[in-house]
């Protein structure tokens, strides 16, 4: 399907317009409204406060504009110029604009690694929150910058969806993450040879599968490994994760794994106690390595539709 930039640029001005006069009309209606000491308590404070007329108006609002949003998106995904930080930038500014709309402020900040010379000690976990009661002058402002933003993205894309433009989409969906690649979280300690053990049955587990199996130790790098680490666990196709001994940059590792919608394959050693948020998903236990490597071959095995070269 074809898209018409200059239908685009029409329905997106034709909906600011809109939107200026709703929120006009919010700030005639809330002018006389105080503010709770220097800020709200309640991120709809004042979105409660709007008639029911203006409510509608602005839930009709929004599902205009993110009915255009979406073939946005899309567009974005196939243009020749737009990058993946245009893309979140397009996202972000989306759901501003939708958060304005309520008179609620939008924000978001990425996952982040916590580290100490190069040492993971954890990660933040991404976040997105409507917290924040806006006035409707507020409100419009944080629109307007958002939608100036959109614009900008939308001048980069092509004017149609062509054969080149199609074939970078699928070149982008298609290096989501390595082929046969696989990422090793686990207890790294020098001093304990065992967890070398389990490094290498692991490693010869997935090279069973042709699968190449790394841990954040085998990884050249020449900037500081936290940032390899995040690479690796969002591009790697396989996560495997050995809970033993309960590191907490495990668990954190995994959480950002799960929050980037990734599967871990999850092991620990017999009696390894899980911690209650992770309590919940499969984690079988091995009694030795050549436990370990016996169920890890059968899970691969069942997630690769493969039989081990063995």
């Amino acid at each position: 399907m074809n898209y018409d930039m200059h239908s685009f640029h029409t329905q997106i001005s034709d909906l600011t317009k809109k939107v200026e006069s709703y929120m006009e009309r919010c700030g005639v209606v809330l002018g006389g409204v105080p503010d709770e000491g220097w800020y709200p308590t309640s991120p709809d404070y004042y979105w409660d406060k709007l008639p029911e007329l203006l409510k509608i108006e602005a839930e009709q609002l929004t599902e205009v504009f993110l009915s255009l949003s979406k073939p946005l998106a899309r567009l974005c995904k196939a243009s020749l110029l737009a990058t993946d930080a245009d893309l979140k930038d397009l996202l972000a500014s989306v759901k501003t604009m939708r958060a304005a709309l309520h008179l609620r402020d939008y924000r978001y900040s990425e996952p982040d690694a916590i580290h100490d010379e190069g040492v993971v000690l954890g990660f933040r976990a991404g976040s997105q929150e409507e917290l924040t009661a806006l006035r409707p002058q507020d409100a419009w402002s944080r629109f307007s910058k958002s939608n100036a933003q959109l614009i900008r993205i939308l001048q980069l894309c092509d004017t149609a969806r062509n054969d080149e433009g199609t074939q970078k989409l699928q070149q982008q969906e298609a290096s989501r993450y390595k082929p046969n690649t696989a990422f090793i979280m686990m207890w790294m300690d020098k001093t304990e040879s065992s967890l070398e053990d389990v490094r290498d049955a692991v490693q010869e587990t997935f090279g069973e599968f042709d699968i190449r199996a790394v841990r954040a130790d085998d990884i050249e790098h020449d900037g500081v490994i936290s940032q390899r680490v995040l690479e690796e666990i969002r591009t790697s196709e396989f996560l495997f994760a050995d809970l033993t001994g309960t590191r907490p940059n495990v668990y954190y590792e995994v959480g950002y794994a799960h929050a980037l919608g990734k599967r871990v394959i999850l092991f620990r050693k017999r009696e390894t106690k899980l911690h209650f948020d992770l309590a919940g998903y499969n984690c079988p236990e091995y009694e030795n390595l050549r436990d370990l490597k016996e169920k890890l071959r059968k899970r691969l095995s069942s997630l690769t539709n493969k039989t081990s070269k063995i």
